[in-house]
């Protein structure tokens, strides 16, 4: 009886061993996320606002969107984002619209308070998920995504970014150009 559970157990280990190796080689191909690249049109998608209001990023065509992934717990993400308010509160009546997307788990109201203590003025959207984090492989945080009016994804800061530079005003007058 030991032998057939020991050979069992050999069995199972070389066909774990085999399939691990089949899976590395690729013969069992798999369906890789589309790559969010600069100078292509920026993957939709759908999410609640705090107030559970769903709202997609095709609703705001026509506008020029930075996409902000962040978290709470980030304290690189919490300096980012007074700068980014500072940018919406400048730019939002020439047609900027700044997005918030929070990773937490945590409830709407958990993340509301801590928006509220920062004083955003910008829509946030919850993605407790992480699913349109996935899709745009936000793997660090903060990371921000540039999209032109037509929704063209046209840069990708990530980390700490000097928004109030020569280089970034720029940047945001490039992408409020109607095309």
């Amino acid at each position: 009886m030991q032998l057939i559970r020991n050979r069992w157990s050999l069995s199972s280990w070389l066909l774990a061993l085999v399939c691990c190796l089949c899976f590395l080689l690729g013969a069992f191909p798999v369906q890789a996320a589309p790559q969010v690249k600069v100078n292509a049109p920026a993957p939709d998608f759908t999410l609640p606002t705090l107030e559970g209001k769903e709202v997609s990023l095709s609703s705001l065509q026509g506008k020029a969107v930075l996409l902000a992934f962040w978290s709470i717990y980030c304290h690189v993400c919490r300096q980012e984002l007074p700068k980014l308010n500072a940018i919406y509160n400048k730019y939002k009546d020439q047609g900027l619209e700044v997005v918030g997307v929070a990773i937490d788990r945590e409830p709407a109201q958990t993340v509301r308070e801590e928006v509220r203590k920062d004083g955003l003025s910008f829509p946030i959207l919850l993605d407790g998920e992480k699913k349109v984090m996935k899709v745009y492989q936000a793997r660090s945080l903060p990371v921000v995504f540039l999209l032109d009016r037509k929704g063209i994804v046209k840069d990708k800061k990530v980390g700490i970014y000097e928004w109030s530079s020569p280089a970034s005003e720029e940047l945001i007058a490039n992408l409020l150009k109607k095309k």
